[in-house]
């Protein structure tokens, strides 16, 4: 898998600094059909409470990724239906860095006419000092193993042919977690094999999975997954490329360490988010009731 870039620094980087940032990621966005995640339990009016939440804070937006979903539906269709929230997003200044399900609209951060104002602040991952340290904003597909050409290009094969036949049905037929979930599981699967060939160890780990439930063997990859996208990001801290890191992309909201802080997702039973004060200190939150409860989930 190529390599992808590290430590850019884009747009967002113009933050102010003054003003607490609050940071969201993986909402999925689509068509407001009603295979629109934004569209289910009520997250509609939880997006809008949270947002007076933030204008009444005076806080900076920083949306980190997979705030669209691109993989399933047509990008001219969303920008159509979802105009009213972008432009509130725009009025709000928000800082926008796209994510591996959004990723196509990236190709706006370098021009001056975007088709919608929100796109005027789309910036690429970028390094923020806040509170005398070095604040890393990306999404964390770039440290993913399974955010590869060959995953993505199947992601949207699949993501277009449940929208066509969700489209057909009137109904939703495949989620938009289930997909993501599936793909990653068997594709970190499959490369959890591969390392353990390479290892000479393959027959042990068949014999092993065999006596395991299937529901331990999706845990256990996913905690393979999540130890190997935390070493990567430990390496380019020690590596001095940032000080904290503050990602999203696993759907699971929580920390590491006093250095890693995930955003979570609001396409589960809870709606997540990070808050940064001026002096630099990181809360991990869920959006409860229309109001911030503390979120103490270690990441591990």
């Amino acid at each position: 898998m190529k390599a992808q870039p590290s430590c850019e620094v884009g747009k967002g980087s113009g933050i102010n600094q003054n003003k607490p940032v609050y940071v969201i990621s993986d909402l999925h966005i689509g068509d407001r059909s009603p295979r629109d995640n934004l569209c289910r339990a009520n997250r509609e009016s939880l997006l809008d409470s949270f947002l007076h939440h933030v204008e009444n804070q005076k806080g900076q937006l920083v949306i980190i990724g997979d705030f669209l979903e691109l993989l399933r539906y047509p990008l001219d269709n969303v920008l159509a239906r979802r105009k009213t929230l972008l432009d509130r997003l725009a009025d709000m200044d928000t800082v926008y860095v796209p994510g591996n399900h959004d990723e196509d609209v990236i190709r706006w951060a370098d021009t001056t006419n975007p088709p919608h104002p929100f796109f005027a602040r789309i910036s690429h991952a970028f390094v923020r000092h806040i509170g005398g340290r070095r604040f890393k904003f990306m999404h964390g597909h770039e440290v993913d193993p399974l955010a590869n050409a060959g995953i993505q290009n199947l992601g949207r094969v699949i993501g277009r042919l449940a929208y066509l036949c969700e489209f057909r049905q009137g109904a939703c037929l495949l989620s938009n977690d289930t997909v993501i979930g599936l793909l990653e599981e068997t594709g970190e699967q499959l490369l959890h094999v591969w390392t353990w060939l390479l290892a000479g160890l393959h027959t042990a780990l068949r014999e092993s999975c065999g006596r395991l439930p299937a529901g331990r063997i999706r845990f256990l990859t996913r905690r393979i997954r999540t130890q190997r996208m935390l070493t990567r990001y430990y390496r380019d801290k020690t590596e001095g490329l940032y000080d904290i890191a503050i990602v999203g992309h696993t759907h699971r909201a929580g920390t590491f360490g006093d250095w890693y802080f995930n955003s979570g997702s609001w396409t589960g039973a809870r709606s997540n988010f990070l808050r940064i004060t001026p002096d630099g200190d990181v809360g991990v939150f869920n959006w409860t009731d229309n109001v911030p409860q503390p979120n103490r989930t270690v990441v591990a």
